[in-house]
């Protein structure tokens, strides 16, 4: 049963993140675009900061925490989506889905 949900919730946050790795561009979004990208990234790195760690995906888990914390700030109007941020973000879920795929396959 855990194996179960485990393999459902890599499934489901590596679709999700390679989604938003090809949503992104060099561009930042503006308006309801921009608002409806900075809740994807918040949501899926809080569901990997979250839920991770009880399945196993504890390394997944640390590296989404800034991710997690930064699209919070932009959330909360604390911080700005930037082209700079935009980059960070891009390597971040790069740097994501090879954890995850490497912890998946441990």
């Amino acid at each position: 049963m855990l194996t179960e949900i485990k393999n459902q919730f890599y499934n489901d946050t590596l679709e999700t993140l390679i989604s938003i790795q090809e949503a992104l561009s060099e561009t930042p979004p503006e308006g309801e675009e921009e608002r409806n990208m900075v809740e994807r990234v918040f949501t899926v790195s809080h569901q990997i900061s979250g839920t991770g760690p009880m399945l196993g995906f504890d390394n997944s888990a640390l590296l989404s925490r800034k991710l997690e914390r930064t699209f919070y700030e932009i959330r909360s109007g604390k911080r700005t989506l930037t082209a700079q941020l935009l980059t960070q973000t891009q390597r971040t879920i790069q740097n994501l889905l090879e954890v995850l795929q490497k912890e998946q396959g441990e």
